[in-house]
């Protein structure tokens, strides 16, 4: 068995793992934050807006 071919399995690993590690901290960030449409938010956001508009009137 050559020097090449024993590499490639280790290579393989490796970037398995480093996809993974990405894919992960994707997901972790888009679990984490909640988007600007989400009701949730939008509710947040009106009260947020509302004691500002009134108390410069």
């Amino acid at each position: 068995m050559s020097q090449q071919q024993s590499k490639f399995p280790y290579i393989t690993v490796g970037i398995s793992i480093l996809l993974g590690c990405l894919f992960l901290v994707f997901f972790f960030l888009a679990v984490t934050n909640q988007p600007d449409y989400m009701p949730s938010q939008q509710k947040q956001n009106i009260q947020k807006i509302q004691p500002a508009h009134s108390s410069t009137e």
